[in-house]
């Protein structure tokens, strides 16, 4: 009875579950629904086989490096240890306002530029990566700082450049400019002309001294000197100028002097059969001749100074720089020369051609106690000689200083002492005859 029961149980289990797959193997027909019965479960979150894992873990950025930081670019480098889409946020501040750059490829090294940034800014930037399967990761803050422009301003020319002669030698002496980045001053010499650049002629001296003696001269042999000033970035100024004939004895007076040789041996200049103090000037071609006061320019501070019936007001202690264009003389000049007269000495500086090519120019501090001085400018072939002389008058005037409350009172602090002594006085002599009054009653 039991067996027959088990065998009944075996066939209703095998019709209901392998009869539907033998029908559908012989009719073709794959539309079977099962439907199973029983009490429904809570839902089981898959189990990966054995081997096989979800990814939870985000990227992990490494050997993160900035880089060809220029005063306008900079490179970022990074790496992901697995394939990567990246953003980077930069800004001035944590906020990241001025830009994001998106990468448009899973990487695992990865490399971003920066451009058009401000010069010598503080950058603030951060990393963003995720990976295929959405999970993130980000960097903190990081910083860079952009590079400042490169020094390509010279410093002032050297004042107050004389030439004393003596037997046989000459003693240079000057006052060095006060810009802060000054290094040194490099002079050179020859029996030619000025020298137009620090590296032609002969270096007589080269440091931060304020004097120097060139000797084992010839007498009566005239020597041109020109002493550039130079900061540690390497850039050199105009070049400052001199000449002078080293000599036995005094000087005679130039009207005593009636023969050539001794007009030249005595460091003047000889033509038109006499002797002479200055060079003569020869007239040159017709777009010298025409050069006037306007085609210079005078710059202080950066503003264009005006001059006015010749005359050009400059601040004191405040770099001069004078200027011309250089299409407005031919190519075919040497020098071009400014001189300040200051009491009986003359201060010569050399007009140079700048890098552009767009200017002559020379920087110089003006003279340091105010008042006027009559200024040259002088044009000169490459014969040394004039072909043009254009005159104005610098007048140096006091720079005005804001109001400081300080310095006023540091410079009236015995007035006001004595006024603050006199006030207690009162005070004290008003409050004791008080007193005295008050016991009399």
């Amino acid at each position: 009875m039991k067996n027959e029961l088990k065998k009944t149980i075996s066939i209703t289990l095998f019709s209901a579950l392998f009869m539907p797959l033998i029908v559908s193997a012989v009719t073709g027909n794959t539309n079977i629904n099962l439907q199973v019965t029983g009490t429904p479960t809570e839902p089981v979150t898959p189990v990966p086989p054995p081997g096989q894992y979800v990814d939870i873990i985000p990227p992990v950025i490494y050997s993160l490096s900035v880089s060809r930081i220029t005063f306008n670019s900079a490179v970022i480098e990074w790496k992901t240890d697995e394939p990567a889409l990246c953003q980077v946020f930069w800004g001035t501040t944590q906020e990241y306002k001025e830009g994001i750059v998106s990468e448009t490829a899973f990487l695992l090294s990865h490399t971003t530029s920066l451009i058009s940034l401000s010069v010598e800014t503080n950058y603030n930037f951060k990393i963003v990566c995720r990976d295929s399967k959405g999970n993130e990761s980000e960097t903190g803050n990081q910083r860079f700082t952009t590079l400042s422009l490169p020094d390509t301003t010279a410093p002032s020319n050297i004042s107050n450049f004389e030439a004393v002669p003596g037997d046989k030698q000459i003693t240079l002496q000057w006052q060095n400019p006060t810009d802060s980045d000054f290094k040194l001053v490099r002079i050179m010499r020859s029996q030619e002309f000025y020298p137009e650049n620090p590296w032609e002629g002969k270096l007589i001296f080269e440091g931060s001294t304020n004097s120097f003696t060139d000797t084992s001269l010839t007498n009566g042999t005239r020597y041109y000197y020109t002493a550039f000033s130079y900061d540690y970035a390497g850039n050199f100024s105009s070049g400052a100028v001199v000449s002078a004939v080293p000599r036995l004895g005094e000087i005679p007076p130039i009207e005593q002097i009636t023969t050539e040789k001794q007009c030249l041996e005595s460091g003047f200049y000889w033509y038109d059969n006499s002797c002479h103090q200055e060079q003569q000037v020869i007239p040159g071609p017709p777009e010298v001749e025409k050069l006037t006061l306007d085609d210079f320019d005078f710059i202080q501070k950066g503003i264009k100074l005006f001059e006015t019936e010749g005359n050009i007001n400059i601040q004191e202690n405040e770099p001069l720089t004078i200027s011309i264009d250089y299409g407005k003389v031919p190519e075919v000049l040497k020098t071009i020369m400014v001189t300040l007269k200051k009491d009986n000495k003359t201060f010569s500086f050399l007009l140079r051609i700048n890098q552009e090519k767009t200017a002559y120019l020379a920087s110089l501090m003006p003279p340091s106690e105010t008042g006027a001085y009559p200024a040259i400018l002088s044009v000169l072939d490459y014969q040394n000689q004039i072909l043009k002389k254009v005159s104005t008058q610098l007048t140096v005037k006091e720079t005005k200083k804001p109001f400081s409350l300080i310095s006023w009172l540091s410079q009236y602090y015995i007035f006001i002492i004595l006024i603050a002594i006199i006030i207690f006085a009162g005070i004290a002599y008003f409050y004791i005859r008080k007193f005295k009054l008050n016991t009399a009653k």
